[in-house]
C-alpha cells in the first residue's frame, strides 16, 4: 500500500454547477447525512436549503450556478462532506490545501475554525458582495503568466487572479473589460475560457466588503492548525494562521503553482481533489515532472458517476481499523504540562491517595507528615506555606500522571513544567523516580522558604521590552523579571519594599492590572542565590537518568540535555521561567494538545492565552530532533526514525520556502522624445529594489539567523555590554560581548544574562581577545564557552590561529547527510593582515590537532573533520579602527582579502563559501555603501555604539564622545602589548593621555631602569601621571600580577619598568569606566574616527544627544540609509545610461 502522506484538495467558485455530487448524495449515506447537517446550519441563518437548490429536478448540470448566497455554501457542503467519507473509512490527511473558497473547507479540515463559523462566514461574505460589489467576472487565459505583464491591455484593465500552472493564469475585472480582453485574446489565438463567477474575486473588486467583512472576521474564533495548510496566499506551509487569513483569501492572487512547488520540495504525495469538478487534479499534473512519484486523484466530475471511482479509490488507500486509530493518536503531538506554585488548593488529589497507597505511604515517610492530609483538609494552615506547598503539589502532580497515562494508555510526546512542575517533568521522562523527585522538592522548598523580605507581583497589559524600560527609567534596578507567562502577562520580583513602590508607576504606565502576590520570597530572582548554592551543594550526590520523553527547561525554553540536568534545576531557583517561548517552542514542534496534569486550570488558560498572541516558534523540527539525540545518546523520546517514512512526515519536513524576488524589466530603448516618461517608470520600477534586508550575503544572514548583515563588534571591558548584545539580538543583529580585561566569573554571569534574556533563534556572540602571556587563561576561557553552549565567537588581535582556537572550533564539527563538514562553533577572525588571514583561511595546523590530540582535548573524528574546513567560518577586515589598529585602508584591504579567501577556497575546494566583512570606519551610511560596494558581504561596527545608552562605559565618556569630530582622534602604545609597540586609536579631544601613554613609550625605549631616568621626569611621571609614587604603583602591581612576572621584575629592571608603565594605561582605563574626576584627562578611551563622522551626520536630530542612541536603532538606520543611498546612486547611473540611450537592460 502506498504510504506517502496525502493532502487534501478543495476548489472554490468557478467549479461548481447544479447537481455536483448528486450520486453520492443518493448512495452514500455518510456524504447525505454531513450534506443535511450542514444544511440545517445554512436554513437557520438564511432560511432556504441549499440541498433543495442544488438537487432541485429541473435544474440541469449545464444551467449556470452563479448565485452567490447558494453556490457559497453549497461548494463548502460538498467538499467538507465528502472528506468526511475519506476520514471515516480512516484516510486522513496529512496536508490540507486550497484555492479561495476552498480554503474555507480546508481550515475546517484542519479544525482552525468551526464548521458553523466556516459557513457563517460564507454566508456572510456572499451577503456582502451581492450587496456592495460591483458586477464583474474572471478570465482564464491559456499562456504563460508573463503575457500580462507584456500586454497593456490586460494588466491595465485587469488584475492577475491566480497562476495555476505554467501556461494557465486567471485573470478578474469588470464585465465590459473583460469583453474586450476577450475579443484581444480571440484576434491573437490566444485560448481563455470565461469562469461562471458574477464577481471579480481577488481583485480590487471586492474591496468595497474589505471594511465590514474584516471587522466580522474579528469575532470568528481562529484556532492552531490540527493538520498543517499548504497555503495559496504566500504558498507556505503554515501551523498558525494570522486572523485575516480569511480576508486574504478571497482578495490575493491565488498561487496554486507556488504553492505545489513548496510542497513537493518537502515530500511526494497522493493528492485527493475534493472538489466538485476535478479542476485541481488536473493542474496538479501540469505542474509536476514526468519523473515525480506524486499522485494526483479526481474524485468528482460533472459528466461521470463517482461511485465506482470513490470506491476503488478507498479500496487502495483506506487503513485498517487499527491502522487508522494509530494513525490518529499518532498524527495529533501531545504535551503535558505541570503546574507550579499558586496552583494548591485544599482538597486537591482526592481520589488519587487511595488509588495509589503506596506512593501516598512513601511520600508521607519522607516528608514526615501524612501528604494526604494536607492536601485534603489541612488541618494547620501549612498548605500555602512554601517547604509544604512544593512537596504537595510534586506528589499531587505525580500521581496525577500516572493516573493520565493509565487512562490514556499512551505517553505525551513532550513535557514541561511551570517552576516546581519541572520536577514532575523530569519524573514523568524518567530522568528522577518519585522519591528522589521528592526529596529535591522537599529541600528546594525549605531554602526558599528561608528567603524572606522579598515580594512578587504580577503585571498584566504590558510587554517584557516595555517593563524593563520602565524599571531602568524608574531606578528599580532593584527587581527582576521572574516570569514570562504570556506576551502581555508578567511576573516580578525584587524587595518587598520596591514591588510595593512600583505598583503606582506601572498603573500609570499604561499596565492594566498589577497584583501583589502572596509569596514569601522573592523567587525565581537574584534574592534566591543563597538557596541556589545550598541546593547546589545538595543535589551533589543524587544520580539522574536517561530520557524518555523530551522535557522543556524553564531557563532555555528548550529540550534538557543530559549533561545540563544538574545545572539546570540548579539555575531556575534564580532565572526566569520562559513559559511563553516553551510554548511556543513545542507549537513549533508541532505540539497541537497541550493537557494540564494536576490540580486547577492556570496553565490550561496562560496556554491558550498564549496561543492566540504569538506564533509558533520556526524551528527546523529534523534538526532539532537529530540535535536532541545526539545530546542525549540513551534517550529514547525525540529521535529521529531510522525508517524512510516518519510516522507524521510533515513534522519532520515542515520548513519555510523562500520565493525568489520578483524580476524587474528596465526598457531604455525608446526614444529621447520619452525619457521624461521613461524616467517615472525607470523610478516606479526601481523603488525599494535594494532594502536594509537584502544588503549582504543571504547565506552568511541565514547561518547566524539575522535579519541585517550587521554586527557590533565587541569592545573590552564589557563596553561591547550584555545589554547591547541582548538588544542587538532582539532587533535582528548580532552584538559581541566584550570580554577583555573581565575574569571568567563575570564573563559567565554576562553570558547567563543573554542567554536568559534572548529567545532561541537570535543571535549573539563573544568576542575572544589574544592572550599574549597567559594561553592558559584563553584555554579556561574556551572551557567557559563550550560549557555555556557559546557558538559564535569573533576572534579578535590574534596573530596565528591557536589551539584554544582549533579546539573550540573541532568541538562544533560534524558531518550532514549530504556528507560534508558543517560547524554549529562559529569563528569571525577580526584580521588586517593578510598573512593573518591566510593562517584562518586554513585548516587547523596539523601540529596543533596532534597536540589536542595527545591531550585528548578532540577526539580523532573532530581532528579528521578540522582538516576539510578552515578554521575561521568568516573573515572580518578590520581597517583603521579603534582601540588595537595597524592603520589598513578598507580600499586596499578588503579587494586583497577577497581575492586570497577565492585562492583559498580553489585550493582547499572548501564547499562552503568564506564571507568576508569589513570593519573600521564605518559610521555613515555612505562608508557602508563603500564597504559592500568593495564587496563586503557584512559589516561590523564598533566606535559609533560606544556612545548608546547600552554602551557599559562612564556618561562622562559618553559625553566626551559626543563633542568629538572626524580629527579628534590619536594613536598611543597598547597596553596589552607595550614592550611590542602595537598601537592603539583612542580619542584625543581634551584628553592628556595620548600623549603621557606616548611618552612613557619613549622612555622605555630610551632607558633600560627606572633609575637611569632623570629625577624631573621622574618627579612629573608620579605627580602628573600616576597622581602617587612608583612605589606605591609598584605594591598595586604585585598585588595584581602572578608571583612569576614578579621574580622576572625583580631580576629585570627593563621588565619593572614595563610593568610600572603598563600600569598607567590600565589606571586611564579605569578612570574611563567608572566615570572618575580624580584624572579625567588621564581617560583611555579607544575610539576611531567613525564616531565624529556619525556625530556630524547625527547633528540636528534626535540622536544628536547620545542618551537617545541605541545601538540597534542605530544599526537600523545606518542599514536603512545606506539602503535608499545605493537605490538612489543606481537609480541615477541607469537613468543617465538611459537618456543617453546606452543599450538595453534587462
Amino acid at each position: 500500500m502506498d504510504r506517502k502522506p496525502i493532502i487534501f484538495m478543495f476548489s472554490g467558485q468557478g467549479s461548481q454547477y447544479y447537481q455536483m455530487g448528486r450520486h453520492l448524495y443518493e448512495n452514500e449515506a455518510i456524504f447525505r447525512k454531513w450534506m443535511q447537517n450542514l444544511d440545517v446550519i445554512v436554513h437557520d441563518l438564511v432560511g432556504i436549503s441549499i440541498v433543495q437548490k442544488l438537487y432541485h429536478e429541473n435544474k440541469h448540470i449545464r444551467e449556470p450556478f452563479i448565485r452567490l448566497l447558494y453556490s457559497h455554501p453549497a461548494i463548502f457542503m460538498v467538499e467538507y462532506a465528502l472528506a468526511q467519507i475519506f476520514i471515516a473509512n480512516g484516510v486522513e490527511p496529512d496536508y490540507v490545501l486550497g484555492t479561495s473558497l476552498g480554503e474555507y473547507t480546508a481550515a475546517c479540515i484542519s479544525e482552525v475554525v468551526t464548521i458553523e463559523d466556516s459557513i457563517t462566514c460564507l454566508i456572510k461574505q456572499a451577503k456582502l458582495i451581492e450587496e456592495r460589489c460591483p458586477s464583474g467576472g474572471m478570465t482564464a487565459i491559456m499562456d504563460e503568466a508573463s503575457l500580462f505583464e507584456q500586454k497593456p491591455i490586460l494588466y491595465n484593465q485587469s488584475e492577475l487572479a491566480a497562476l495555476n500552472f505554467k501556461k494557465h493564469f486567471v485573470i478578474s475585472g469588470s464585465s465590459d473589460s473583460l469583453q474586450q480582453i476577450e475579443s484581444y485574446l480571440e484576434n491573437q489565438n490566444i485560448l481563455f475560457q470565461r469562469i461562471p463567477v458574477s464577481f471579480g474575486f481577488h481583485s480590487r473588486c471586492i474591496d468595497p466588503i474589505k471594511d465590514e467583512f474584516t471587522t466580522f472576521l474579528k469575532k470568528i474564533d481562529v484556532r492552531m492548525p490540527k493538520i498543517p495548510i499548504v497555503s495559496c496566499v504566500d504558498a507556505q506551509i503554515h501551523n498558525f494562521l494570522p486572523r485575516d487569513y480569511l480576508w486574504s483569501v478571497v482578495r490575493q492572487p491565488i498561487l496554486f503553482q507556488e504553492a505545489i512547488q513548496t510542497i513537493e520540495s518537502v515530500t511526494s504525495g497522493n493528492y485527493f481533489d475534493l472538489g466538485p469538478s476535478g479542476t485541481l487534479a488536473h493542474f496538479f499534473k501540469k505542474n509536476t515532472a514526468s519523473g515525480s512519484t506524486s499522485k494526483s486523484i479526481p474524485i468528482l466530475s460533472a459528466f461521470q458517476p463517482s461511485n465506482n471511482r470513490l470506491e476503488n479509490v478507498l479500496q487502495e488507500y483506506k487503513s485498517s481499523k487499527i491502522d487508522t486509530q494509530k494513525r490518529r493518536v499518532d498524527s495529533r503531538m501531545i504535551a503535558y504540562l505541570f503546574p507550579g506554585q499558586g496552583s494548591q488548593k485544599k482538597g486537591m488529589g482526592e481520589g488519587l491517595f487511595d488509588e495509589f497507597r503506596e506512593i501516598t505511604s512513601k511520600a508521607s515517610g519522607i516528608l514526615g507528615y501524612c501528604i494526604k492530609e494536607l492536601c485534603l483538609s489541612d488541618p494547620n494552615q501549612q498548605l500555602n506555606q512554601t517547604q509544604y506547598t512544593q512537596p504537595a503539589l510534586y506528589t499531587v502532580n505525580a500521581l496525577s500522571y500516572l493516573k493520565a497515562i493509565s487512562d490514556s494508555g499512551r505517553k505525551p510526546d513532550f513535557v514541561a513544567g511551570h517552576s516546581l512542575g519541572e520536577y514532575n517533568a523530569l519524573f514523568a521522562a524518567g530522568v528522577i523516580d518519585f522519591e528522589t523527585g521528592l526529596q529535591l522538592v522537599k529541600k528546594r522548598g525549605e531554602l526558599m522558604s528561608q528567603a524572606t523580605n522579598g515580594g512578587m507581583a504580577a503585571i498584566l497589559g504590558l510587554t517584557q521590552e516595555v517593563i524593563q524600560k520602565i524599571l531602568i527609567a524608574n531606578d528599580l534596578s532593584s527587581i527582576d523579571i521572574a516570569n514570562l507567562n504570556g506576551l502581555k502577562q508578567i511576573i516580578i520580583s525584587g524587595p518587598v519594599s520596591d514591588i510595593a513602590k512600583a505598583q503606582g508607576i506601572f498603573e500609570s504606565s499604561g499596565a492594566t492590572m498589577y497584583i501583589p502576590l502572596n509569596v514569601s520570597g522573592a523567587f525565581h530572582s537574584r534574592y534566591m542565590l543563597e538557596a541556589k548554592q545550598r541546593f547546589s551543594e545538595y543535589i551533589g550526590n543524587f544520580n539522574f537518568q536517561s530520557f524518555g520523553i523530551p522535557v522543556i527547561s524553564n531557563v532555555t525554553a528548550r529540550p534538557y540535555r543530559l549533561t545540563e540536568i544538574k545545572t539546570n534545576i540548579i539555575e531556575q531557583i534564580v532565572q526566569p521561567v520562559r513559559w511563553t517561548e516553551s510554548i511556543q517552542y513545542l507549537m513549533g514542534m508541532g505540539v497541537s494538545d497541550f493537557l494540564e496534569i494536576g490540580h486547577g486550570t492556570v496553565l490550561s488558560k496562560l496556554v491558550e492565552k498564549i496561543k492566540r498572541e504569538v506564533e509558533p516558534l520556526k524551528v527546523d523540527i529534523y534538526q532539532e530532533r537529530q540535535e536532541w539525540s545526539e545530546m542525549n545518546p540513551m534517550a529514547v523520546g525525540m529521535e529521529v526514525e531510522s525508517n524512510d517514512e516518519p510516522v507524521n512526515p510533515w513534522l519532520s519536513q515542515v520548513q519555510e520556502i523562500e520565493r525568489p524576488p520578483a524580476v524587474v524589466t528596465l526598457n531604455s530603448s525608446k526614444s529621447r522624445a520619452q525619457s521624461s516618461t521613461n524616467s517615472v517608470a525607470l523610478e516606479c520600477s526601481f523603488s525599494n529594489q535594494i532594502t536594509a534586508e537584502s544588503l549582504g550575503d543571504s547565506e552568511f544572514k541565514e547561518d547566524y539567523s539575522l535579519q541585517y548583515a550587521y554586527l557590533a563588534g565587541g569592545m573590552y571591558h564589557g563596553i561591547s555590554s550584555k545589554e547591547l548584545v541582548v538588544c542587538m539580538a532582539k532587533s535582528g543583529m548580532m552584538g559581541f560581548f566584550g570580554t577583555g580585561g573581565l575574569d571568567l566569573q563575570q564573563t559567565e554571569d554576562s553570558i547567563r544574562y543573554i542567554q536568559c534574556h534572548i529567545a532561541h533563534g537570535q543571535a549573539y556572540g563573544v568576542n575572544l581577545v589574544h592572550n599574549l602571556r597567559n594561553a592558559e587563561r584563553e584555554n579556561k576561557m574556551i572551557d567557559l564557552l563550550l560549557r555555556m553552549q557559546v557558538r559564535n565567537v569573533e576572534a579578535s588581535a590574534f596573530l596565528s590561529v591557536t589551539p584554544s582556537l582549533v579546539r573550540f572550533h573541532a568541538k562544533g564539527l560534524k558531518r550532514d547527510s549530504n556528507g560534508n563538514v558543517v560547524t554549529l562553533h562559529k569563528i569571525i577572525a577580526k584580521v588586517s593582515r593578510p598573512e593573518v588571514a591566510e593562517t584562518f583561511l586554513s585548516p587547523a595546523p596539523e601540529h596543533i590537532l596532534q597536540e589536542l590530540l595527545k591531550k585528548n582535548q578532540i577526539t580523532p573524528e573532530e581532528a579528521e573533520l578540522s582538516r576539510e574546513v578552515p578554521v575561521a567560518d568568516d573573515i572580518c577586515v578590520e581597517a583603521d579602527s579603534a582601540g588595537h589598529t595597524d592603520g589598513g585602508v578598507a580600499y586596499t584591504l578588503i579587494p586583497s582579502m577577497s581575492r586570497l579567501r577565492n585562492e583559498m577556497m580553489e585550493k582547499y575546494k572548501y564547499h562552503k563559501r568564506v564571507r568576508i566583512g569589513a570593519a573600521g570606519g564605518i559610521g555613515t551610511p555612505e562608508a557602508a555603501m563603500a564597504a559592500f560596494m568593495l564587496g563586503a558581504d557584512f559589516i561590523l561596527t564598533g566606535s559609533i555604539n560606544q556612545c548608546t545608552v547600552e554602551a557599559g562605559t562612564s556618561d562622562r565618556v559618553k559625553d566626551l564622545l559626543l563633542q568629538m569630530n572626524v580629527q579628534d582622534t590619536d594613536y598611543a602604545p597598547a597596553g596589552d602589548s607595550f614592550e611590542m609597540g602595537s598601537k592603539v586609536q583612542v580619542l584625543k579631544k581634551g584628553l592628556f593621555f595620548p600623549s603621557r601613554a606616548n611618552k612613557l613609550n619613549e622612555l622605555y625605549r630610551r632607558y633600560k631602569s627606572l633609575d637611569e631616568i632623570d629625577e624631573q621626569t621622574l618627579k612629573q611621571i608620579q605627580e602628573k601621571y600616576f597622581k602617587r609614587s612608583i612605589a606605591e604603583v609598584y605594591q598595586e602591581i604585585k598585588a595584581y600580577y602572578p608571583a612569576q612576572e614578579i621574580e622576572k621584575a625583580e631580576h629585570n629592571p627593563k621588565h619593572k619598568m614595563a610593568l610600572v608603565f603598563r600600569w598607567y594605561f590600565g589606571y586611564g582605563t579605569r578612570l574611563a569606566l567608572s566615570g572618575s574626576e580624580e584624572s579625567r584627562v588621564d581617560y583611555q578611551i579607544h575610539c576611531g574616527p567613525a564616531l565624529g563622522a556619525f556625530n556630524q551626520w547625527m547633528k540636528g536630530t534626535e540622536l544628536d544627544n547620545w542618551r537617545n542612541r541605541h545601538v540597534d536603532k542605530i544599526g537600523i538606520k545606518i542599514m536603512k540609509a545606506t539602503a535608499d543611498l545605493l537605490n538612489d546612486k543606481i537609480h541615477s547611473f541607469l537613468l543617465n545610461q538611459t537618456i543617453l540611450g546606452v543599450g538595453k537592460y534587462e
